[in-house]
């Protein structure tokens, strides 16, 4: 059977639920609003932020504020610059932060990053009772626009951010967007917590999954 403890950590004098797996760690931040400003994208950030040395993912709510210096797809950037030097925006999303030190390859850590989607869209759909449609990295509700997400690597380590609008406010202009809300979620503060934990969780035990069944696996002679 596989297991892990779930528990509450100090970390910097706050404390937030944290779920360890063997190959992984879970940490949820539901005691205060963080912002993504693509910043938290640059390698060893969950260590230097919460002190976590290991694979991770961190989920956390605030807004969305990405300027053209911090964005990593540089298709984006020459289809939208023109709009202004804040392209990926809204007043209040989800935010999920992985980081892998296995070394993967860019084509690895896409291949994370379409199942921490793929994790997510069946979150939702399960709270909402409502279907979406995922087209790519991109999770849609009634043709909005609801997430967006970047995976890309560096020398010791590969990440992805994955964003989920909340509600459809402050979003670009430009974009057709769509939010929890629009789907008929309470974004009250339980159920955004609820809805992170659970996304986060399940990423965690699938990756942790994954390490124990490479490790059962007998190879081809």
């Amino acid at each position: 059977m596989d297991t892990h403890q779930s528990f509450c950590e100090k970390f910097f004098g706050e404390i937030m639920k944290t779920v360890h797996f063997d190959s992984i760690s879970v940490l949820i931040v539901d005691d205060k609003k963080l912002d993504y400003t693509g910043s938290e994208i640059e390698p060893l950030w969950a260590f230097k932020k919460f002190d976590v040395q290991k694979d991770s993912i961190v989920a956390f709510n605030g807004a969305l504020n990405v300027s053209i210096k911090n964005m990593k797809d540089l298709k984006d950037i020459k289809k939208e610059s023109k709009h202004g030097d804040i392209l990926i925006k809204s007043s209040n999303a989800l935010n999920f932060i992985v980081e892998h030190f296995d070394n993967p390859d860019l084509k690895m850590i896409y291949l994370r990053q379409r199942i921490l989607v793929s994790i997510a869209k069946d979150v939702i759909e399960n709270i909402a009772n409502k279907k979406l449609e995922r087209i790519g990295d991109d999770l849609y509700y009634r043709n909005g626009k609801l997430s967006v997400s970047i995976a890309c690597r560096g020398i010791s380590s590969a990440k992805i951010h994955l964003g989920i609008n909340v509600l459809n406010m402050g979003v670009p202009n430009y974009v057709n967007t769509s939010s929890l809300d629009d789907l008929g979620i309470d974004v009250n503060d339980n159920t955004i917590n609820d809805i992170m934990e659970k996304i986060a969780t399940k990423y965690g035990e699938e990756m942790d999954k994954i390490e124990k069944d490479m490790r059962k696996t007998m190879y081809l002679i």
